[in-house]
């Protein structure tokens, strides 16, 4: 295919009633199913103090590209997904990059507190609820408002400390 026939392929495929149809928000250029990878884990976080065996469902999280995680899914329009994606505006993509960015920072040091803590000790159960509440509950909140054109100020989802729990997401995920 022609660079320009693809060009008018793509164009067609990135109309906003066909991106609607899709359940991808048409003027961001973005699907809030990407946001599944955070709450279904989440909901599993939310049991670990009390039913401890489901951290094993839990340890085998890990961080996800919105790419990769479009790809590996059974989404129906997984391909104009990503390719959407691509074509969002660069401002938005890159805020919501960051609250990705940010959710996976916080993921990561829930991980690591159930790695080292016993999730029934009440210490590490009330620590593991505020990680849940405080970081990951807003942060996806806010990654919605991204992909539903909601404006956010992208600084007030992470602490003072972000670079270390960035460099414990490098670690946890190589």
């Amino acid at each position: 295919m022609a660079r320009a026939d693809h060009d008018a392929a793509l164009a067609d495929r990135l109309r906003p009633d066909v991106l609607a149809a899709a359940n991808i928000n048409p003027n961001t250029r973005l699907a809030t199913d990407y946001l599944n990878h955070f709450n279904n884990v989440v909901m599993l976080l939310e049991l670990v103090p009390d039913m401890p065996d489901m951290a094993e469902d839990v340890r085998g999280w890990a961080p996800a590209t919105y790419e990769d995680y479009f790809r590996g899914s059974h989404f129906r329009e997984r391909d104009l997904a990503i390719a959407a994606y691509h074509a969002a505006d660069p401002t938005v993509r890159g805020d919501f990059d960051a609250a990705v960015t940010h959710l996976d920072c916080a993921m990561a040091e829930a991980l690591q507190l159930i790695e080292q803590g016993d999730p029934t000790d009440p210490a590490v159960a009330h620590r593991l609820r505020d990680i849940v509440n405080d970081r990951l509950k807003p942060g996806i909140a806010a990654a919605g408002g991204i992909v539903n054109g909601a404006p956010i100020v992208v600084s007030a989802l992470h602490e003072a400390g972000e670079s270390e729990a960035q460099a414990a997401v490098d670690e946890l995920f190589p």
